[in-house]
């Protein structure tokens, strides 16, 4: 409770150090039930690591009007990988006595301000001591997502900074740190989201929020590019090579030219280490942070549109899932998204999940993404992305985050663009978590002349109404016709040459039960390539796609 030294050297300056605490329980919640106090903090840091250890020396300066009395609680956090010591405070503008409380794990330093001056400063020296690769504390959303290596680790505000409840601009300046490393920051947003910033110099300047700073052996690449317009600065921290920088421009521009234009005026990457997996990461207010690359980082640049300017809740990841497909579409990629879908064992409709679960992940992510794809089918190309700009607009300035009425948000958005029912597409697949079966229940093939009258009934089983491209293969041409399948349809065709193959959804549009050439082999927990077996009628051979 006391403080052990006092050092007045004017009225209005005064030093404290040497504090003496008394045990109490529970300090961080007495921390939080403190109002907040307008002012700006300026924080000055020396950093230095050894692979294992975090040394951070620091000053901490804060910046008060206050005109009358006023508690400023300062917390700071002590355990097995991190030593937290305040050395000196010392105040000028004012009269100050402190007291000191400690709950085994948290300090609290409660100071008590009489104003003497028009404006308080308060001025910090503390040095921390800090293990970034054994720290298991969960202390916010991000520390799910990152995990601290020799080659990159992140620093959290509580192993460099005191914590105050003092509310305004903070900059951040990095003095000194390992010059192998590069500095980066992830700044949290009041919306939960997550900014990347970069220092302007050495420092960062951030508007008071939890800020994270992060250092890596990476290299800075870094590219302008034009998007309707404007100038976009893409900026990749990476190992991988430059690569990345130069992917990360092209899918801004794809996305771009289907959605609305990207809409913020800089993209930053980061390359992170996993907290629970290999393949891990995450959108950002501006950027996107991730484990690799490939297969990751397209899904992630797609959360700037569906998660960050427009939120969909659940439906963020099913949009983003189907916006990565758009950058660099291929029939591989989609037979493989197809088996990801199909070797799924969960049946919960995406109308009836309630969170991002590894139970549900399937369904919200690669199921919910296939289903666009299909509406994309059912309703053209203009009219689906026409739909999609619509949807971003609304949801931008709208709380679209509850996933059914988000569905029949969208049900009528497309709706009023094709002048079409479509509560049947809708209800087959956001309520039903099954796939449809179509399949050539009969084939008849009869010889007119020189050509081919080719009938073929097609069912489908599983009580789902779709349209269907149908392919017919000849040794003279290629022939593609769109059915619409309720039960069962016949579709009779003439050819110029005897056909040898039929094939259902040739561009898998449409996931099938028996599609896709991949499956989660469950025994051994792999996912591989598996054989089909094959179906002739009459010497036509029957593919499912």
């Amino acid at each position: 409770m006391a403080v052990l030294m006092v050092m007045c050297i004017s009225p209005s300056q005064v030093k404290l150090k040497g504090f003496q605490f008394s045990e109490v329980p529970n300090v961080k919640r007495l921390f939080e039930e403190y109002e907040n106090t307008i002012g700006n903090e300026t924080i000055t840091l020396e950093i230095a690591f050894d692979g294992w250890n975090a040394t951070i020396e620091g000053v901490q300066e804060i910046e008060l009007s206050l005109s009358s009395p006023t508690t400023i609680p300062l917390l700071f956090e002590n355990s097995s990988i991190l030593k937290f010591e305040v050395e000196e405070i010392e105040i000028r503008g004012a009269k100050a006595n402190i007291t000191a409380l400690y709950d085994g794990r948290y300090g609290l330093l409660l100071l008590d301000i009489e104003p003497i001056e028009n404006t308080q400063r308060i001025k910090i020296s503390y040095t921390s001591k800090y293990q970034p690769l054994f720290d298991v504390n969960m202390r916010d959303i991000i520390d799910w997502h990152i995990k601290s290596t020799k080659n990159s680790f992140y620093l959290p505000p509580e192993a460099y900074m005191v914590l105050s409840k003092v509310k305004g601009n903070l900059a951040i300046k990095v003095s000194s740190h390992p010059s192998n490393y590069t500095i980066a920051g992830l700044l949290k947003l009041p919306s939960d989201k997550y900014k990347p910033l970069l220092p302007e110099g050495d420092t960062f300047h951030t508007d008071g929020g939890r800020f994270y700073i992060l250092l890596g052996k990476w290299n800075t690449h870094e590219r302008s590019i034009k998007i309707d317009g404007r100038s976009v600065r893409v900026i990749a921290l990476t190992d991988e090579g430059e690569w990345v920088v130069d992917e990360l421009a092209k899918i801004l521009k794809v996305y771009s030219s289907y959605l609305i234009p990207y809409p913020y005026d800089e993209f930053v990457y980061i390359r992170i280490k996993g907290h629970r997996n290999e393949i891990e990461g995450f959108g950002l207010y501006g950027g996107a942070a991730g484990t690799q690359f490939e297969n990751l980082i397209p899904h992630e640049v797609a959360h700037n549109w569906f998660g960050i300017y427009a939120e969909l809740g659940l439906l963020d990841e099913s949009l983003a899932t189907y916006t990565s497909s758009l950058y660099k579409p291929t029939l591989e990629k989609a037979d493989y998204w197809e088996g990801i879908c199909l070797s799924s064992r969960d049946r919960t409709p995406i109308v009836d999940i309630n969170a991002v679960t590894r139970k549900h992940q399937t369904n919200l992510y690669q199921r919910g993404g296939f289903i666009f794809r299909s509406l994309q089918f059912v309703v053209g190309n203009e009219t689906f992305f026409q739909g999609l700009r619509e949807l971003l607009e609304i949801c931008h300035v709208k709380d679209c985050r509850e996933t059914e009425k988000t569905l029949n948000l969208i049900k009528e958005i497309y709706e009023n663009l094709t002048e079409q029912d479509l509560d049947w597409f809708f209800r087959e697949w956001f309520y039903r978590a099954d796939y449809p079966n179509f399949t050539v229940s009969s084939l008849k093939l009869l010889q007119k002349d020189s050509n081919y009258i080719l009938k073929l009934n097609i069912s489908e089983e599983n009580g789902f109404v779709m349209p269907l491209e149908v392919r017919i293969v000849t040794s003279v041409e290629n022939i593609t016709k769109r059915i619409f399948v309720n039960g069962s349809s016949v579709l009779e065709i003439e050819t110029k040459g005897r056909p040898t193959m039929v094939i259902l959804d040739p561009d898998d549009w449409v996931p099938n039960v028996n599609g896709s050439s991949y499956r989660i082999n469950w025994e051994k927990l792999t996912f591989e390539r598996i054989e089909r077996e094959e179906r002739e009628i009459d010497g036509v051979k029957i593919v499912v796609n």
